[in-house]
């Protein structure tokens, strides 16, 4: 190729190159009203580069001119479209024409067949729509190649010489040069075309994003793989509350609701490993003002190198209808739960059809299936009611399916499934009537109201109870005003209604109580809303109660309106009988003073004051002497009126402060409080030595008595109430045995011989277990002739350690203990056993006299019948057996006495009364029992022979004895000078040391039975 052709190419591909920037700088596409003059302006611009390549022509080796314009008005009509095309065609085609030659016509040929070609070929592409912008090089090269074909043609204008020759110079370049140049503007301008369409994409996107992520409602965020923020609009500033600076510092993880967090981290995590790359939730974020909104957010993220660089998010505030699906779901659960707890089953009977439907509620309330009682239908539901309460249902439903009532309500009684009588609540209404008014529809609820008839029939109770009570009741407010009472109220009181209805409970209020209890009472409401206690209350006719009071606080539900309601009855009787019980419980009925229990409580109380204030006590331990012969000879009523002065005299020589009580029979106690002075205590004891020791006026007798008084003090002689009182009664006893009418300190000998006693009496019940006694016996003698004709059995304690324990020791001890009656039971079976032995040995029948204590009398057991059934069993006459007796027992004089001696007189046992004088004026008492003998105490006769009183007591005694047919026996006989007095005043029998002492049997046997000598069977 010549160098001025390469020139010439360079030149015409320059020019071509203004197209290409043509085609990017005129709007060729703009919706604007001056698109066709920029598509005009196109034009202008082609044709213009068309007369440019016109103007510089190829110039071939054999001589043909050739330009490029073939080549721009192809691309023109291909790229630029119609208008541009074509008016450029019209522009080169008026300057081809004006140049003239033999070659304008083809020329102007070449001009229209490129501009065809091109437009042809796009018009061909947007048929099959392809977009120009899609247009590869290949098809580039192909239409080219198909262009240059109809301007080869358009040669064949040339004059037929000259157009083969054209032909043939033109083929080469024709399907070389120019397809390849025109195939790379084509593809330049593709590209720039392509180029554009980018920018008016990006252009459109960045406008819609713009418009989406600045103005829009719509929240967008950009973050991070971190969860950090790049990026938040506007709209997701307004959604959370944040300012754009506050929410860049924070991740998305930070505001998200606790509960949500989870579940999208689950769904985050996955799509950063990769499993997914987008997805959708609803979740909560927690707004600056700690609100909660609602949002529907979408993410999805770009990833770089298969890691996730960014991820974008849309938000759309659901908040509105999330709360109101909230509140529609909670208006239907509301529904639900207020059906369901209302208990109430739904029905509908659509009458035409007669096709009743209920619910599964009505199932449950009939406990059934719900398809059972679909299929039974509204008989199923009758055939349940009870016979008397349907007829009154069916006229109530009548009455509404008529027009006549605007409901039908009715209650009435049915038997469930299974079995029970409940009560059903029917409500129902017409829904449907026909144009006539008949009833079409008629639908309602019904529920089971068992529980609410009790209810009411429990209010009913109430109410009857309320009225019928015999507890008052009353109803005050809160300011003490009576709102409400019942019958017993009245009763009680005295007040009626119209006395108290909107007056102050305080009418009610007695002296008994300070304002201070009502006070605390108020208070104790308040705090604890209840309140029962004892009160007195003043009755309408002044005389005043004591109550038993339950008072309780109502409130409502707001706790504003506040009732008192009361519940008292009157338990003045039962605090009066109380009190009586509790004086009887404490107090001795016959002087009035504390009783043991009494003076032990409160001795023990004054006992802790006195160690708190390290004061002393002194425990006056008081028993009358004499009082049991006045009790016995005077009879109960004086004695009881004796000890009655005697409890007014020993309060007059004590303080108020000091203690006196009466512990029972003849036995007081005195409490000196603060007795730290040894002279006021004795001073105290003499004054009442004193005041006892002065006659007792009791009826027409005038008595009189002592008293014995043991003294301890307390913390000497003990910390306890229980050793106090023991130690004061031992003190008690030393000085009945010092001779009575005197007072006692305790000391430790009387504590030691307290421990003696209770050896003593511990050894003698081992005693009387093991038989370890003897029987002595002593022999009484006929003083007129001398022999001896009955003895007395006399008990011995031979003590393994101690030698004989004499039964002055022991006897007491055994009287005291009970074990008298073991004692002599053994004495008795002993004697009988004895009377049987001697008589199998010596043939003789003697009289043995054995000592019963007034206890053994006393027993009430069947020891009595077992010695008259034993005298029987051993074939021993009651006459062998002599009972010796103290006049004391006669004294008592009671029937059972009576009755057991005068079985013993049927039964031939013969009764002594023993140590006969020393009592109380017994003398009366003898002719009123069948006595065979009186025995003279001691004290008489041994002194016979030296004081002549005793001589005349004892003749007087003789001859009022034998007066009585009685028989005497003089016992304590020493002398011979003795016994002669005592015979020569006319007395029976005599015993005593003059003539023996008791002996042991083999002794006495020696003595007395085996030579016969000196014993008169």
């Amino acid at each position: 190729m010549a160098p001025n052709i390469v020139l010439v190419i360079v030149q015409n591909a320059a020019l071509l190159l203004v197209l290409v920037i043509a085609y990017e700088a005129i709007p060729l596409n703009s919706n604007s009203r001056y698109k066709y003059a920029w598509q005009l302006l196109a034009g202008v611009i082609i044709g213009g580069l068309c007369i440019a390549l016109m103007l510089t022509p190829w110039r071939l080796d054999s001589g043909i001119i050739y330009d490029g314009r073939a080549v721009l008005l192809c691309m023109a009509g291909l790229f630029f479209g119609a208008v541009p095309a074509l008016f450029a065609a019209l522009i080169a085609s008026w300057f081809r024409l004006s140049i003239g030659g033999i070659g304008a016509e083809a020329g102007m040929a070449v001009i229209w067949a490129s501009v065809l070609v091109g437009l042809m070929w796009r018009y061909w592409r947007h048929y099959r729509h392809e977009v120009l912008q899609s247009i590869n090089i290949g098809e580039l090269l192909l239409f080219s190649i198909v262009a240059q074909l109809p301007i080869l043609t358009a040669n064949l204008l040339l004059p037929a010489d000259i157009a083969i020759e054209v032909m043939f110079s033109l083929a080469w370049p024709a399907f070389t040069i120019f397809p390849l140049s025109n195939a790379l503007l084509g593809f330049l301008l593709s590209q720039r075309l392509q180029h554009k369409l980018d920018q008016k994409i990006k252009l459109q996107d960045e406008f819609l994003f713009r418009s989406q992520f600045d103005v829009g409602n719509i929240g967008i965020s950009i973050a991070n793989a971190d969860m950090h923020w790049l990026k938040v609009n506007p709209g997701l500033c307004r959604m959370l509350g944040y300012s754009e600076e506050e929410m860049l510092a924070m991740t998305w993880a930070d505001v998200t609701h606790p509960q949500d967090l989870k579940t999208d981290l689950t769904q985050y995590q996955r799509m950063m490993a990769g499993e997914i790359d987008s997805y959708e939730l609803e979740k909560r974020f927690i707004k600056k003002n700690g609100e909660v909104v609602y949002c529907q957010i979408t993410v999805s993220c770009k990833r770089q190198a298969g890691a996730v660089a960014l991820v974008i998010a849309g938000y759309i505030d659901v908040t509105v209808a999330k709360v109101a699906e909230q509140k529609l779901s909670a208006s239907y659960d509301e529904l639900e739960l207020v059906l369901a707890s209302s208990g109430l089953g739904y029905w509908n009977w659509h009458i035409p059809t007669d096709k009743f439907v209920v619910d599964q509620r009505s199932a449950e309330i009939m406990r059934c299936s719900l398809e059972t009682l679909l299929k039974g239908g509204k008989q199923l539901w009758y055939s349940t009611i009870e016979p008397r309460d349907l007829k009154s249902l069916l006229h109530q439903l009548d009455l509404h399916l008529e027009g006549r009532t605007p409901h039908f309500s009715c209650e009435f009684r049915f038997q469930r499934f299974d079995g029970q009588q409940r009560w059903m609540r029917v409500n129902g209404k017409v829904t449907e009537r026909s144009d006539q008014g008949a009833a079409i529809n008629i639908c309602g609820v019904h529920e089971d109201i068992t529980e609410q008839k009790q209810r009411e029939h429990s209010l009913q109770l109430a109410a009857s109870v309320y009225k019928h009570s015999t507890e008052a009741m009353t109803v005050t407010n809160s300011k003490g005003q009576v709102l409400n009472i019942n019958p017993a109220f009245s009763a009680i009181t005295g007040f009626r209604e119209q006395d108290v209805i909107g007056q102050h409970v305080s009418l009610l209020k007695s002296q008994h109580h300070s304002a201070e209890d009502y006070r605390h009472i108020r208070q104790e409401l308040n705090r604890e809303k209840r309140w029962q206690g004892e009160l007195w209350l003043t009755c309408k006719d002044g005389h005043e109660i004591i109550v038993w009071i339950s008072i309780n606080t109502l409130t409502d539900k707001e706790e504003h309106d506040q009732r008192w309601v009361a519940l008292f009855s009157d338990i003045t009787e039962k605090k009066n009988s109380e009190r009586l019980i509790w004086q009887q419980a404490n107090y001795d009925p016959l002087t009035g003073l504390p009783n043991r229990r009494m003076f032990l409580e409160q001795m023990s109380s004054e006992i802790r004051k006195a160690h708190r204030r390290s004061s002393k006590l002194a425990l006056l331990f008081l028993d009358l002497d004499y009082f049991k012969e006045v009790n016995d000879t005077l009879g109960h009523d004086m004695g009881d009126r004796l000890l009655q002065q005697a409890a007014k005299r020993l309060k007059t020589c004590v303080r108020e402060s000091d203690l006196v009580a009466r512990l029972g029979g003849d036995e007081f106690t005195l409490l000196l409080m603060d007795a730290n002075d040894s002279k006021g205590i004795e001073r105290v004891a003499q004054q009442i030595l004193q005041q006892l020791a002065e006659p007792f006026q009791l009826g027409d007798e005038n008595a009189y008595i002592s008293a014995s008084i043991g003294i301890t003090l307390f913390p000497d002689d003990g910390a306890s109430e229980e050793i106090l009182l023991k130690h004061a009664d031992q003190a008690m006893y030393a000085a009945k045995e010092q001779g009575r009418n005197r007072f006692n300190y305790f000391t430790h000998s009387m504590q030691q011989q307290a421990r003696y006693r209770m050896k003593l009496i511990q050894e003698l019940r081992e005693a009387v277990t093991g038989n370890h006694f003897e029987i002595y016996y002593q022999p009484i003698t006929d003083l007129n002739t001398q022999q001896v004709v009955k003895v007395e059995a006399l008990i011995r304690w031979p003590h393994a350690h101690r030698g004989h324990i004499p039964p002055a020791e022991f006897i007491p001890v055994a009287e005291d203990t009970g074990l008298i009656i073991d004692i002599g039971d053994w004495v008795f079976y002993q004697a009988v056993q004895q009377v049987v032995a001697w008589r199998e040995t010596y043939g003789i029948d003697i009289q043995i006299s054995i000592n019963k204590s007034p206890i053994q009398f006393r027993d009430e057991g069947a020891r009595f019948d077992a010695w008259l059934n034993y005298l029987t069993q051993n074939s021993v006459a009651g006459g062998s057996i002599c009972i010796e007796i103290t006049e004391g027992l006669l004294l008592e004089a009671n029937d059972n006495v009576s009755t057991k001696l005068l079985r013993y007189r049927d039964a031939g046992v013969q009764v002594s009364l023993d140590d006969f004088g020393t009592g109380y004026s017994s003398l009366a008492y003898l002719k009123r029992f069948d006595i065979d003998y009186l025995k003279i105490d001691r004290s008489f006769t041994n002194q016979l022979d030296v004081d002549e009183n005793n001589v005349t007591l004892c003749e007087a005694i003789i001859v009022m004895a034998h007066k009585l047919g009685i028989k005497v026996i003089a016992e304590g006989v020493e002398s011979q000078q003795q016994a002669d007095i005592l015979k020569g005043m006319g007395c029976d029998y005599a015993q005593g040391y003059f003539y023996s002492h008791p002996l042991p049997t083999e002794q006495f046997e020696q003595a007395y039975l085996k030579h016969n000598k000196r014993l008169r069977g």
